[in-house]
């Protein structure tokens, strides 16, 4: 299993090049988010928190078993050549649903070795309207301006409701960009360059086959590139698609095996796959790509139900009929509901464990956990317990219900918790300071007052002195240097060997409370 870490954003995309190799921006643009409103960060180790629990099988039961989302479909043109017809547009309807149900006519060519991987993701599209914006702009880069009419764009239609597609010139080589979970609503969704929609008009070699959407819509539902935007050591979050030390651009040769980029070295370095240039979420040419795995399905399915929980009720109004409605087993006399049920924190308040009394009759429980009123984290459990992590100061409601003999139910016990809390408003103060004489260094300071925390035990080494751990994170969260010291008062630490960039600095004790997040620039 991959190790879980938040992804180093790499590709940066600059100037203008000859349409010749798959770009996407989807990463830059992630960046740009991030910079603008560190909060991001936080919501998308939050989705991540969530994904590491989903239970796919029981998502799918109460959703009945194939989600289908409507699509609205922008196009902001500046001639009419921009302004493509609706048979191309229907042609990329076309190719997400063959895409992403893995009835693709070139399924076939997904090689031996990753055949027992490949999935249909049980999600489906819908066209349900089709906007037509004349605009003066020549083109719209990624800066969102596409995405709002007091910018030369088209406004978003329900996007907690519906995929929103804009189809524009985007400019600087980009084929298409796409808006990662948790992030605004009003600019959810993907972009498209008008060369590269479907398979028909205006779609351009080796980009003609409508796989720059199926590229986009994975990264809108939280799948990222297979190469992690970092290379070998870097993660994509998903198990099953082999380690690759970046991008694999085919240039219109898809023979198997290709590179095997993150291949050991030694005489023990059997068994390591090739790349998986097939993949969906990598930079290969159209013809190239068949097919997305069962490890990014379940992302996929998490992404929804962490982020966008109003797609599993959305309705299209085309001719594609809506998913069915969810489905309620039946509930039967002899299946008595859980009693007692209670909850209690642990780790600092990074922990909510629910429990409750055995019921008649019960088999296994049901649980599931909101954070307000989005699903949070669900499962099935035998025994009279269920723990998960959580954030603090978060008031999270929960429920559980009895699974007995027959496919029958009972009714749901509700409740809720709230996660540890901090006391006050002390002060504490967190300096970063460049070293004049090294530019790849700074030195960090911090003031901490143990006492501040209420119910959190300290973590306590050698003096009494607490244990504080420093972390230097790249602007997605992952983790680049960690350092761990005891906090005497006024402490300080030099961080070495740092390249230009920004970081996030993180103070925090060992029970994970955060003391400061703090931006740095070099």
């Amino acid at each position: 299993m991959k190790s879980r870490l938040l992804l180093l954003i790499g590709l940066m995309v600059v100037g203008n090049f000859v349409y010749a190799q798959r770009n996407c921006g989807s990463m830059e643009y992630l960046q740009q988010q991030i910079l603008q409103d560190p909060i991001r960060e936080l919501q998308l180790e939050r989705i991540e928190r969530f994904t590491e629990q989903y239970d796919i099988q029981l998502e799918k039961a109460f959703s009945g078993g194939i989600l289908t989302v409507p699509v609205i479909v922008h196009v902001v043109y500046g001639n009419s050549t921009e302004n493509i017809s609706d048979a191309q547009i229907a042609s990329q309807i076309a190719v997400l649903n063959d895409d992403f149900r893995r009835l693709n006519g070139d399924r076939s060519n997904t090689p031996a070795d990753f055949q027992g991987v490949a999935a249909d993701t049980e999600i489906e599209f819908c066209l349900t309207q089709t906007i037509r914006k004349s605009t003066t702009r020549s083109s719209f880069g990624t800066n969102d301006d596409v995405k709002s009419s007091s910018t030369g764009g088209s406004d978003a239609i329900t996007p907690t409701q519906a995929l929103n597609v804009w189809i524009c010139e985007i400019g600087g080589g980009i084929l298409g960009y796409a808006q990662f979970p948790g992030g605004p609503a009003a600019t959810d969704g993907i972009v498209l360059d008008y060369r590269y929609v479907g398979t028909t008009g205006t779609a351009t070699a080796p980009f003609n086959l409508g796989r720059t959407a199926t590229h986009e819509v994975g990264h809108w539902l939280n799948l990222r590139h297979i190469w992690g935007d970092g290379g070998c050591n870097v993660d994509d979050f998903v198990a099953d698609t082999p380690s690759a030390g970046g991008p694999n651009y085919t240039g219109g040769g898809c023979t198997y095996p290709g590179p095997n980029s993150c291949k050991p070295k030694g005489k023990n370095s059997g068994g390591d796959l090739p790349d998986m240039f097939q993949n969906y979420m990598d930079y290969s040419d159209d013809g190239c790509m068949n097919l997305f795995t069962s490890g990014q399905k379940d992302r996929m399915w998490a992404a929804i139900s962490s982020a966008r929980p109003e797609l599993m009720s959305a309705a299209c109004d085309g001719t594609t009929p809506p998913p069915p409605p969810p489905t309620e087993p039946p509930t039967a006399g002899d299946c008595d509901a859980p009693t007692g049920l209670g909850s209690s924190r642990g780790k600092g308040g990074r922990q909510l464990t629910i429990s409750w009394n055995a019921a008649s009759g019960a088999q296994t429980y049901a649980v599931e956990i909101y954070d307000g009123n989005s699903l949070y984290a669900s499962g099935s459990v035998s025994g009279t317990s269920a723990s998960v992590n959580v954030s603090k100061n978060v008031t999270y409601t929960y429920r559980v219900r009895s699974a007995c003999a027959g496919g029958a139910v009972s009714a749901w016990a509700e409740g809720s918790g709230r996660t540890a809390r901090l006391a006050g408003t002390t002060d504490r103060e967190v300096g970063i300071f460049p070293n004049p004489t090294n530019a790849r260094e700074v030195t960090l300071t911090w003031d901490l007052n143990p006492s501040i925390l209420t119910g959190v035990n300290p973590i306590l080494v050698a003096g009494g002195a607490e244990q504080i751990r420093v972390e230097v994170r790249d602007l997605t969260g992952r983790v680049l240097r960690q350092l761990t010291v005891a906090d005497t008062g006024q402490t300080s630490l030099n961080v070495g060997d740092l390249v230009g960039g920004v970081y996030l600095i993180n103070v925090s004790n060992e029970n994970g409370y955060t003391v400061s997040t703090r931006l740095v620039k070099l």
